[in-house]
């Protein structure tokens, strides 16, 4: 009996090896997790989601100055591409002139609001008329060249 035993020990310890192999093997391991693509800063329609009273920045280049109170400035991630800025600080930048407006969106009538913005006629601003506004709080106009000297 005792060489049976010591006939099968090399084959017993041969067989783990094989069990452990043939367990680990036919399980599937689990793929990792994808990480979620990341989310610009910016969301596209910015303007639109934002609601009446809101506080907005908004970065962009100035595309027309309408009065030295009203510009439009444009942008690939605003609404409609641009936005109508009210302004009763210094004079309006001047295109094409990038600048940063903080201010509060607000619903843009032109009877509404031309003689507090002084507007002038109303044909520049129809295209605005029953959209929003941003009525800028804080207006910085950046220096597209380094300055020399």
């Amino acid at each position: 009996m005792n060489r049976w035993r010591d006939r099968m020990r090399p084959a017993l310890a041969a067989l783990a090896p094989v069990v452990l192999l043939a367990v680990g093997c036919s399980h599937p391991t689990a793929a990792p997790e994808p990480r979620p693509d990341p989310e610009p800063a910016t969301r596209p329609g910015t303007v639109a989601r934002a609601e009446v009273g809101d506080r907005l920045t908004v970065t962009a280049a100035v595309e027309q100055v309408i009065t030295d109170n009203a510009f439009v400035v444009r942008d690939a991630d605003l609404s409609d591409g641009t936005l109508l800025v009210l302004s009763t600080g210094p004079s309006a930048p001047a295109p094409p002139q990038l600048v940063t407006v903080v201010g509060t969106v607000i619903p843009f009538s032109h009877a509404d609001l031309a003689n507090r913005y002084h507007l002038g006629p109303a044909g520049p601003y129809r295209s605005f008329e029953g959209g929003r506004a941003l009525a800028a709080q804080k207006v910085t106009v950046w220096d597209r060249e380094p300055r020399h000297g």
